[in-house]
């Protein structure tokens, strides 16, 4: 499968840079509609489900699976940190000046505290938001919680540099 079904829809993102309304949501629910559909992808094999994207905000659901437990049945911190870096990069493409730009973005810097486990069975919902967005570099926070308790399991911080999308891909390859 190509590198193109990882492009966020260039032509709705630039019609929401007009500041219109319809057209941001037209945008954000592409982005929706984009993560559902995509198939050869690690959210996708970790069974991540979209629960809500909106500017700057973003929910995703990670249902129990036992190949992502650890001892004790509980979920594994690598299968919690990358369902944060998952909804962090959802997060970082919800402005549309990203791919209206051509852009994408590299994580540089990410660490996360593990707070308490959920039981065993139990999904995480992870909810991140951007905490400033600037020309270059934006920092955001994802917080993790059981689904059924509402308990917090996590607290994830992390850093995405913007850089031009053909800079990340492969030179035989267009964006």
């Amino acid at each position: 499968m190509g590198v193109v079904e990882f492009s966020a829809p260039q032509d709705l993102a630039v019609a929401a840079l007009t500041g219109d309304r319809e057209a941001l949501a037209a945008y954000l629910d592409a982005l929706k509609q984009r993560a559902t559909a995509r198939r050869d992808h690690f959210g996708t094999h970790l069974g991540v489900e979209i629960v809500e994207i909106a500017s700057d905000r973003v929910t995703m659901r990670l249902p129990w699976r036992s190949e992502l437990r650890r001892g004790g049945g509980i979920f594994h911190g690598g299968a919690i940190m990358a369902l944060a870096d998952h909804v962090a990069g959802s997060v970082f493409n919800t402005d549309p000046r990203i791919p209206a730009s051509g852009s994408t973005g590299l994580t540089t810097d990410f660490n996360i505290s593990f707070l308490r486990s959920a039981e065993p069975g139990e999904a995480l919902v992870a909810t991140g938001w951007v905490l400033k967005r600037g020309k270059n570099m934006t920092f955001m926070q994802v917080d993790i919680s059981a689904e059924t308790s509402t308990l917090v399991v996590a607290i994830g911080r992390t850093t995405y540099l913007t850089v031009p999308r053909k800079s990340v891909l492969p030179k035989n390859i267009a964006p």
